[in-house]
């Protein structure tokens, strides 16, 4: 019997992003109705927010596949240098949208960005290739904490010569911040211009999304505190994942002291404080 003739993939270059939900498999084995309605929820809102998103940025090819707990997004490289930042950029801020969503909803998100030849078929279902294989791996081996990674490889395939080169320019900052409607917030977490802290963050990675931003602006102050009250019912609630909410608490408390420099906000105080004590 004649075996079919294989056919080479049809392999092109990706920005890809490979998200995991924390915790997803205790929630499928649970036999708690609140846990069901999780996972109900999070379908749900992953495909409202996938789907928006390809409404919104139609123009840049966005691909989404979810798998169980996985959600795998991707978008063209671009044909010149300013394509492939702007591409990479907007990933970015996919990335971020579906993360403050479901952070939004007590389901955190674990993953990381890479890039290269990758065969992607939504219709199928279907990754395949490096750019896949090792956004899967640093998720898996660095990404570690509630939080988003990317691939270290990129500063230098964007001619930049260091990762703050590169966080400058996706997140605008020589042109003076960001105007996008879908997010305004910085979109990779800058240290920058952190103030001298007691509170130290962890840089055993140079690049993650900065997906809690946007619990900064006026309009999201009930979001902020909906993610405290999460934070103080998952804290304590298992030793296997202390340290995974305690790096968010980190990660607030050094955001809350850099908005607090810069606009002296007087109500970050108060949850400053507050965050203090986890």
């Amino acid at each position: 019997m004649n075996q079919p003739e294989a056919k080479e993939l049809p392999y092109s270059n990706y920005y890809v992003a490979f998200l995991d939900i924390l915790g997803f498999t205790n929630l499928v084995l649970s036999k708690k109705k609140n846990d069901k309605l999780k996972i109900e929820k999070y379908f749900a809102l992953i495909g409202k927010v996938t789907e928006r998103l390809k409404r919104i940025k139609s123009e840049h090819n966005f691909g989404s596949i979810i798998v169980s707990d996985s959600v795998i997004l991707s978008v063209p490289f671009g044909n010149n240098l300013t394509e492939k930042i702007e591409n990479l950029r907007q990933l970015l801020v996919a990335v971020g949208i579906i993360q403050f969503t479901l952070a939004g909803k007590n389901i955190w998100l674990r993953g990381a960005v890479s890039s290269g030849l990758a065969y992607f078929n939504p219709i199928e279902n279907a990754i395949v290739g490096p750019a896949y294989v090792n956004a899967y791996l640093l998720e898996q081996k660095i990404a570690q904490f509630p939080r988003v990674i990317v691939d270290n490889k990129i500063i230098k395939e964007l001619g930049k010569n260091s990762s703050q080169d590169l966080i400058d320019e996706i997140n605008n900052k020589n042109e003076g911040g960001l105007n996008f409607n879908n997010w305004n917030s910085d979109i990779l977490f800058d240290r920058e211009d952190l103030p001298q802290s007691v509170v130290k963050l962890s840089q055993d990675v140079a690049l993650f999304v900065d997906y809690l931003s946007p619990a900064f602006s006026s309009s999201n102050k009930s979001e902020f505190r909906r993610l405290m009250d999460y934070i103080e019912l998952n804290i304590y609630s298992d030793n296997n994942i202390y340290n995974k909410f305690r790096w968010i608490v980190d990660y607030l408390l050094v955001s809350c002291e850099k908005y607090m420099q810069a606009q002296n906000r007087l109500d970050l105080r108060k949850k400053f404080i507050q965050l203090k004590r986890y």
